[in-house]
């Protein structure tokens, strides 16, 4: 499903895979591969499976659906 004014972009709504096997290896990964350990970051140590992970960045690197995950605010005062 492509977002609701966003209609030239692949962008899609990525808050379903938050919840998803492999989702915050993932995310934790690419931070800690920047660190100054020589060891490469492993799917395991945020408790998900390889696989998982690999399924889920080819979702999450797809060029056609972009993932956007939206953060819910309330309205800001016009006084702002």
């Amino acid at each position: 499903m492509l977002l609701k004014g966003y209609d030239d972009g692949p962008l899609v709504a990525g808050e379903p895979l938050l919840a998803r096997p492999g989702f915050w290896s993932n995310y934790l990964m690419e931070m800690c591969g920047e660190g100054a350990s020589a060891e490469r970051p492993l799917p395991e140590w945020f408790g998900d499976d390889g696989a998982d992970t690999d399924a889920l960045s080819e979702v999450l690197f797809d060029p056609e659906a972009w993932p956007v995950f939206r953060v819910p605010a309330e309205t800001v005062p016009e006084s702002w």
